[in-house]
């Protein structure tokens, strides 16, 4: 859901009676557009699918990362907040992350690139169709689509998309890993 001309302030308000430390609904707020959202199981799996992927890779590739899942980003200034699905911060812990991923399944809702584009997030990942869509922040700070990450370059995202149509999770962890070795 949607919700049009609400000022920063009331979106600050909103969030602190619903609770810091609260599973759902998730946030995303920018221009006076409140989107309010809660998940459902296939989101959920997609979500801790490419996560545990990640979580696999940046082990076996030795890159050490500050996981931030949907720890909150606010920027009073640029008036934009918003609750990631996923976020990592490579190398060390920074105040924003590097990495952002966002599963949209449905269509519609504000405007995740401008958020992000906001807090200087380096790539979001958005999970689409069934596809994984990578979004680079260029030169001038606006997002462009890259065929694969800057960030992660030698990270296969065509085997993270064959592994999450796989239904169970083990067999695509297994298949996942197997990927990895056979890149070696």
């Amino acid at each position: 859901m949607v919700i049009y001309g609400i000022s920063w302030n009331r979106y600050l308000a909103f969030d602190k009676a619903l609770g810091e430390d609260r599973p759902s609904p998730r946030l995303y707020y920018v221009d006076g557009e409140l989107e309010i959202m809660t998940t459902s199981n296939e989101h959920e799996r997609v979500k801790k699918w490419i996560a545990g992927f990640l979580e696999i890779w940046f082990e076996e590739k030795n890159v050490e990362v500050m996981p931030r899942g949907q720890a909150t980003m606010r920027l009073a200034l640029k008036e934009a907040g918003a609750e990631p699905d996923e976020s990592w911060c490579l190398g060390e812990e920074k105040e924003f992350p590097d990495l952002v991923l966002e599963i949209a399944l449905t269509s519609g809702g504000a405007n995740k690139l401008e958020i992000y584009r906001r807090f200087k997030v380096s790539e979001v990942w958005l999970w689409r169709r069934n596809k994984l869509e990578i979004f680079g922040l260029d030169t001038s700070g606006a997002y462009e689509a890259l065929r694969k990450s800057r960030l992660l370059p030698a990270l296969d995202t065509l085997l993270i998309e064959r592994c999450i149509a796989i239904r169970s999770w083990q067999q695509a962890r297994r298949t996942f890993r197997a990927g990895l070795s056979a890149a070696k």
